[in-house]
């Protein structure tokens, strides 16, 4: 009995210092990622950005609904700046199309609040391990494209 105990306990430490392969994406999982730098120009002189910055993802596996957080995200109407930055809620209609939720601008119209997205895919490629998530936010007068790239725990 004793030579099985040390045997496991053995065969433990070294299970410890093999590699494993990462872990894959599933749904629910929260991903850690960086969204790439966007400026779109609307109609007059209103304009849409999302700055380079951390990103954090998660959607869950009816694909129903998704958290998404944000460094920065700035619409301007042409007269009032909106700063959109922090966490949204995502939900889908469609496969593709839904509503997209600032949580911290509850005193924003609606439409700048609660902006439609279109297009919405998500693509996981295997050789780097990465998730890669792409929509447009369809604020009043501009559509902002979303691109974010995730890396798998």
């Amino acid at each position: 009995m004793r030579r099985f105990a040390v045997l496991a306990l053995a065969g433990a430490a070294l299970g410890l210092l093999i590699p494993t392969q990462a872990q894959s994406f599933t749904y629910g999982q929260l991903v850690g990622g960086q969204v790439k730098t966007a400026l779109a120009y609307g109609s007059g002189s209103s304009w849409c950005l999302v700055d380079n910055g951390n990103t954090e993802f998660q959607i869950n596996q009816g694909n129903t609904k998704a958290v998404m957080s944000f460094a920065e995200v700035i619409y301007f109407d042409g007269s009032t700046y909106y700063s959109l930055d922090g966490q949204t809620i995502l939900t889908f209609g469609s496969a593709t199309d839904g509503t997209i939720h600032f949580k911290e601008t509850p005193t924003y119209p609606g439409p700048v609040h609660s902006p439609a997205f279109t297009n919405f895919t998500q693509t996981y490629n295997p050789s780097s391990d990465q998730l890669t998530v792409t929509f447009s936010v369809a604020f009043p007068n501009c559509t902002l494209p979303i691109l974010a790239v995730y890396d798998a725990p």
